[in-house]
């Protein structure tokens, strides 16, 4: 980076005094912030403002001596895309036509089924990479992986290289929700979207339609049975119900979740191991019920990626965890092109801003450029779109202010939420023309934890939370597709949870949490 700076003033005074391009005259770097380059400056508390063509991150000439860079972004993605090289030929003529970036980037998509394999390799293998995709919860977890030293952190390159970002992308409060466990700091840039879930369930049309059935008489998960019953008797090839394993169920509306805590809605600073609450074991009960009927799924246990099983277009009921409004405009390009209907059965809750999140990588040569690469994704909406849909004209249109692909389009991933902020993306057929500021004003009504900001410091239990996991990965997603007896399985499961020392875990996040609540005045 000393380099980068001094070549930039080099070549900058060179073109300022011609002959003097060598005196020791010192200068402030062209990347800082607008205002005289105050690297402090705090992000402003709104909303996101969805920039039309944003201009490249740039204060002044010296953008012009960055040397080039080839930067190098991995990110999942439900199919590989036949046109994925003409569109990063497209991305990368257009950094160099309309930004001072002075790089281009080679664009590494990795399918979600493979991803965390993948990306544990190369990271582990120190391979390089600049931008690399995370989740809060999901795949290439944030956390744990902050805690490998997979990720820079980028506190202080933000004002700097990435300030519109910083000050506009989210209200300010939600940059808390990306400051990491261990240590406070952020890593990672948020593809900011919905941030506020309920949870329901997703009705292929045709069937509500065909069975005349009232959707709004869903009020919990039970109260699906008399519809799948009907299905599973008069649709033999339809799949009545399935699910993303761990995406399966509220469980029971008094029981939140908030990171590794599980708390009853009236003792909201008590964590309780929801394993061993008499909810979970109904919920269970209820999927295995289900399961021995036919309801779901046969081999849901096994599913490497839903969206494949998805894209069949035979799944009559799912779920859906998010509820994010105008949601059902994007069910048919991934659903065999079927339109859909939702309920939700609980009422919204703030779940953070952590759900898809774009990091710098440990290895990489260049973060400030990366970062750059960012702030332009986020800001400017010609390249986001490229990004996200392709080429207009050749892989997609737009009328109305909607996206539609073209028909047997190479370029259609359907993956806005992985590639930065969502509000600045191409509406969908059928979605309302407000459904951006439906979303954002979702976000910030919405009720948030009374634990909010609590962070969970396990670093003092890493064995333990090692088993706990190896000991989940072996039996939770039997049990919770209904593919095992709960009977049977779950006291076999309670007992590798203590044998692998769930108490010590929950006794340590309890005292944690007492003390948290007591410092904060809760």
């Amino acid at each position: 980076m000393k380099q980068l700076k001094k070549k930039a003033f080099r070549l900058s005074l060179f073109a300022v005094v011609l002959m003097m391009a060598l005196t020791g005259c010192s200068s402030k770097s062209n990347n800082e912030t607008a205002d005289n380059g105050t690297a402090s400056k705090a992000p402003a508390d709104n909303g996101t403002s969805a920039t039309t063509n944003a201009p490249a991150p740039e204060a002044g000439a010296e953008n012009d001596a960055l040397p080039p860079v080839e930067l190098t972004w991995y990110y999942g993605v439900s199919a590989q895309q036949p046109g994925q090289q003409e569109v990063e030929d497209a991305v990368n003529q257009y950094l160099k036509d309309n930004t001072k970036l002075n790089a281009t980037v080679k664009l590494k998509p990795v399918d979600f089924g493979s991803y965390d394999q993948k990306m544990n390799v190369t990271i582990a293998a120190n391979e390089k990479m600049d931008i690399v995709w995370t989740t809060g919860s999901w795949l290439l977890k944030y956390n744990e992986n902050v805690k490998k030293g997979a990720f820079q952190a980028i506190d202080d390159l933000l004002p700097k290289y990435a300030p519109q970002t910083l000050s506009s992308l989210m209200p300010a409060k939600f940059w808390e929700d990306v400051k990491a466990d261990t240590d406070g700091k952020i890593y990672a840039v948020p593809s900011y979207q919905v941030a506020a879930t309920s949870f329901g369930f997703v009705f292929q049309k045709r069937f509500v339609d065909k069975y005349r059935f009232d959707i709004n008489s869903v009020k919990t998960e039970a109260d699906l049975a008399p519809f799948l019953e009907t299905l599973k008797k008069n649709e033999p090839d339809v799949v009545p119900f399935a699910f993303q394993a761990g995406n399966n169920g509220p469980i029971d509306g008094n029981l939140r979740d908030y990171g590794p805590v599980t708390y009853y809605k009236n003792d909201p600073h008590k964590s309780v191991d929801k394993r061993e609450t008499p909810e979970y074991k109904a919920y269970l009960d209820l999927m295995h019920d289900w399961y021995q009927k036919g309801y779901i799924y046969s081999d849901l246990a096994t599913v490497k990626d839903f969206n494949q099983l998805m894209a069949k277009g035979n799944i009559a009921v799912m779920t859906d965890v998010t509820f994010k409004p105008g949601g059902e405009a994007g069910y048919p390009a991934k659903n065999g092109g079927n339109e859909v209907v939702r309920k939700a059965i609980t009422e919204p809750l703030f779940t953070g801003v952590t759900t898809s999140m774009n990091a710098i990588s440990k290895a990489s040569k260049n973060p400030e450029r990366a970062l750059m690469l960012l702030e332009l994704v986020n800001n400017d909406k010609k390249l986001y779109d490229l990004l996200c849909y392709g080429i207009e004209g050749k892989h997609y249109t737009v009328a109305n202010g909607a996206y539609t692909p073209v028909e047997n389009s190479t370029y259609a991933p359907n993956v806005d939420w992985v590639f930065g902020n969502q509000f600045n993306g191409l509406l969908r057929p059928g979605q309302p023309a407000d459904v951006f500021e439906q979303t954002k004003q979702l976000n910030e009504q919405a009720e948030i934890h009374p634990i909010n900001g609590f962070k969970f410091d396990d670093s003092s239990l890493k064995t333990e939370v090692a088993a706990v996991a190896a000991v989940q990965a072996e039996y939770a997603v039997p049990l919770e597709t209904g593919t095992a007896d709960p009977n049977e399985v779950l006291p076999k499961y309670l007992d590798a949870l203590k044998k692998a020392g769930s108490d010590k875990i929950q006794a340590e996040l309890n005292k944690q949490l007492a003390d948290w609540a007591a410092k904060n005045g809760k």
